[in-house]
């Protein structure tokens, strides 16, 4: 089911008379207008390779990327 509405005072204000029962959960949408782009841009990221003798084998979370990324920086073979 799709409810237009407005928003008036931070408050979403459903228009017209919908009967949704008190405390329904709801999913709110807002279709952003064309031609707005992101204030910060998005870049791409390099992910380093990390050799091992198994495949998958390596739990690459965020944090670890980024201390293997320090250590390449820091490393003397550049």
């Amino acid at each position: 089911m799709e409810i237009r509405g407005r928003v008036h005072n931070g408050v979403v204000v459903i228009e017209g008379e919908v009967p949704l029962p008190e405390g329904a959960a709801v999913t709110v949408t807002y279709p952003a207008p064309a031609g707005i782009t992101p204030s910060v841009p998005k870049k791409r990221i390099q992910v380093p390779l990390v050799r091992t003798g198994q495949p998958g084998s390596v739990n690459l979370t965020g944090e670890r990327i980024a201390e293997i990324l320090d250590e390449e920086d820091a490393s003397p073979r550049r």
